[in-house]
């Protein structure tokens, strides 16, 4: 009779311990989207590495410089590249990418469009992210000895 009234008393207690779950976002979702709406990148480097070679870097062409990356903080993730003023050709539309964007963040793997590379989403992994800079790696070999990566900074946030 014991066990039971003292079984009782520890499931009242727990009960009345009961604390509502708020969902909360990972660290690197808030990064990329921002505290709000959205938040909006742009590519400021881009390099090829190789093991045992020198890095290379290269120079985008001012139709990819002015582009911007914007995720949206929704539950959708959608993804969109909206092109900047410079145009790649005349008949270049204002939205380049209109997509949804994926985090593995325990992997820290960021599944996205990036038109340079394809126009297919890629996996590249966070490498550092802070609120204004963000690197990430696209792996071209089973060995993981050859990769582009890509660095953006933070231009917006609403």
């Amino acid at each position: 009779m014991q066990r039971v009234l003292i079984l009782f008393l520890l499931s009242l207690i727990c009960l009345s311990c009961e604390e509502s779950l708020t969902p909360n976002p990972p660290t690197f979702y808030k990064i990329i989207t921002g505290d709000n709406l959205k938040k909006s990148w742009k590519i400021t480097g881009l390099k090829w590495t190789g093991e045992g070679k020198d890095d290379i870097g290269y120079s985008l062409a001012p139709c990819y410089k002015d582009d911007r990356y914007v995720f949206y903080a929704n539950t959708d993730n959608l993804y969109e590249v909206l092109g900047g003023t410079t145009k790649c050709s005349s008949d270049e539309s204002a939205t380049l990418v209109s997509d949804t964007w994926s985090l593995v963040n325990a992997t820290a793997t960021l599944t996205l469009v990036i038109p340079v590379f394809s126009d297919n989403p890629l996996p590249f992994f966070i490498q550092k992210i802070t609120s204004k800079e963000m690197t990430l790696r696209i792996y071209l070999d089973q060995e993981n000895k050859y990769s582009y990566v890509v660095t953006m900074e933070s231009v917006s946030e609403e």
